[in-house]
């Protein structure tokens, strides 16, 4: 049996206002945890730079793109 199946089989025998404290005490050890980052974590500057360096450029403007994509999307099948 889990720690938690254990706790939630104490907490069915205790009147609500108990349970209530109970809650309040968990809430603020949750509150309390820290979120650790991952030291091989990249900044937003490296996975941009990532990005931009997998799209190969091929002349065209964003206009060209964007009128491209819209005609694969909508055009009609032959």
């Amino acid at each position: 049996m889990s720690t938690l199946e254990k706790t939630i089989n104490l907490l069915n025998v205790l009147p609500e206002s108990q349970i209530e404290m109970i809650y309040s005490f968990v809430q603020f050890l949750s509150s309390q945890q820290t979120v650790e980052k991952p030291s091989d974590t990249e900044s937003l500057d490296e996975i941009f730079g990532n990005i931009v360096g997998a799209v190969p450029d091929t002349g065209k403007t964003l206009k060209e793109y964007r009128e491209e994509r819209i005609r694969e999307r909508y055009e009609a099948a032959n």
